[in-house]
């Protein structure tokens, strides 16, 4: 996935790209930058880049990246929120949905914590601490559902 922004900065043009995959980068006028997830387990990046005097942030959870410039996401119109901000419940929700799941029902639970995960970091920002809690619950009684139907065609 690869996503392409313009920011004009005191009259000149700058062309930021991020692209996700293995090895992230985030691409400045050319110039490529490597990032890391600050998650092991959903990619949460939130990149600083200084223009002159404008603050540029690239931020990406899961698969929705946005551009936030002097604090304003481009896309949304939102205000921009770091990524340290997040709730640490929100950070031990997604571990325990993650590991449980995949114990549970093996790579598809992984998965499916993985993206129970970006809902709770989303909330988690917005401040919505009852939807993540209801998030997680939702997470892990599917989960539970998939285990035990697949116990009940493994004994059929």
């Amino acid at each position: 996935m690869t996503k392409k922004w313009e920011v004009t900065v005191n009259g000149t043009n700058n062309v930021i790209e991020y692209k996700a995959g293995f090895g992230a980068k985030i691409l400045v006028n050319g110039q490529a930058y490597k990032v890391k997830s600050q998650n092991w387990w959903v990619m949460m990046v939130d990149y600083p880049i200084m223009i002159d005097d404008t603050e540029i942030r690239v931020v990406a959870i899961g698969n929705k990246v946005d551009l936030a410039v002097n604090g304003v996401y481009q896309g949304s119109g939102e205000q921009y929120q770091p990524l340290h901000k997040t709730p640490t419940m929100c950070n031990v929700f997604i571990g325990i949905s993650c590991i449980a799941g995949f114990l549970l029902c093996g790579w598809l639970g992984l998965l499916i914590g993985a993206l129970f995960g970006t809902v709770y970091v989303r909330q988690g920002l917005a401040g919505k601490m009852g939807n993540v809690v209801g998030a997680f619950v939702g997470c892990t009684v599917i989960q539970l559902l998939i285990m035990v139907i697949v116990v009940f065609l493994q004994l059929a």
